[in-house]
């Protein structure tokens, strides 16, 4: 991948923020990542070095939105990165097998809901700071946090050259663990989301107060509408993927 496609996103200024919430999401980069120096804060772990010839930040963010949006604060506060792949395992919607990519072209916080006589509807936290009469009028389908569209190009691009099975599409975002397969059936059709998982949409929105850049790549490590059990070892099969982007 070219260097000058990359880091004109960020007038190339600062290094790469590549973030994994579990060990096992990150440990395949961190192998791989020369003169590699940790460098801890409390309990977020930042692992400092080169891959390839380019400057890359790693970071464990931890799991759920809470870790997230604080790792993601540290990371933009202390590197000031030029920006930021969100990457890692996602349980899959619909008929997307183990194994499968999902690079997202808009995320939801499908923990910000609003519970009103009429039933269930969602949020967009950041319009009721406004306090307005348009910021309480909650819709019936969740708002989209739309992806930075030129590096969802770039990856896009770069997912289709590589050959790998991939779709672009919406990801759900939350501190929710959905197993049964009607419940995911109705998010799927309600929602229109290929895959759920804990951290990107916090990182989305604590990566925009600082202007920072992202992409979310996810891979499907289980389907439980499908009955696909968890395969840790589709985090190598992901490293694998992104190895050449990242250099």
């Amino acid at each position: 991948m070219s260097d000058a496609r990359l880091t004109s996103l960020g007038e190339g200024k600062g290094p790469i923020v590549l973030q994994g919430a579990m060990e096992m999401e990150v440990a395949p980069f961190i192998k791989r990542l020369k003169g590699a120096e940790l460098e801890v804060y409390g309990d977020f772990f930042f692992w400092r070095g080169t891959f390839g010839t380019r400057p890359l930040i790693i970071s464990q963010t931890g799991i759920g939105t809470a870790a997230a949006g604080a790792a993601t604060a540290l990371a933009c506060a202390l590197y000031q990165p030029s920006l930021i792949v969100n990457q890692g395992t996602a349980g899959g919607y619909g008929d997307l097998a183990v194994g499968d990519v999902v690079l997202a072209s808009a995320l939801y916080n499908a923990n910000a809901r609003y519970l009103g006589r009429d039933g269930l509807r969602f949020m967009e936290l950041g319009s009721l700071e406004h306090e307005s009469v348009a910021a309480m009028d909650f819709p019936d389908v969740p708002p989209l946090l739309e992806t930075d569209e030129r590096l969802r190009y770039i990856l896009e691009a770069f997912l289709k050259k590589s050959g790998a099975s991939y779709r672009t599409g919406i990801i759900a975002s939350s501190d929710q663990w959905n197993e049964a397969s009607e419940q995911i059936r109705r998010i799927r059709e309600k929602t229109g989301a290929l895959c759920e998982e804990m951290e990107a949409a916090a990182v989305w929105m604590t990566a925009k107060r600082f202007r920072v850049p992202c992409a979310f790549v996810r891979i499907i490590s289980n389907n439980n509408e499908r009955g696909l059990s968890f395969d840790p070892s589709v985090c190598e099969a992901l490293y694998r993927l992104l190895k050449n982007f990242l250099m």
